[in-house]
């Protein structure tokens, strides 16, 4: 008994690599897509804050409730420690979470 060869199937899917490939591709366009909207949001929330902070005026006009947020913001502030060279993830959600708790003063503005 003899084999037939069998017949290769010429459809793109039909190569693991050249699956591999286009899924690769598509996840590197996805993964630049999420994160220029994730980079955009947190942008857009600090700015929020930035504004806010620059709306209050003359410090002599500012509530003293106010003011004890501004400090607490600062110590915030200056408490983060990141590397940015390294493009760590756990960076981000550092930065994150600190434009998070900073959002929380204005809530209660």
């Amino acid at each position: 008994m003899t084999h037939k060869p069998r017949k290769r199937n010429k459809s793109p899917d039909a190569s693991p690599v050249i699956s591999v490939a286009r899924e690769l591709r598509m996840l590197r366009r996805d993964l630049k897509e999420v994160g220029r909207q994730y980079l955009q949001r947190i942008e857009g929330e600090l700015a929020e804050v930035l504004n806010a902070v620059n709306n209050l005026g003359e410090i002599e006009n500012v509530p003293s409730s106010k003011i004890r947020d501004l400090r607490d913001m600062t110590i915030l502030l200056r408490g983060l420690q990141i590397k940015a060279e390294k493009g760590r993830r756990k960076d981000l959600k550092k930065i994150d979470s600190i434009v998070g708790e900073l959002r929380l003063f204005l809530d209660r503005w």
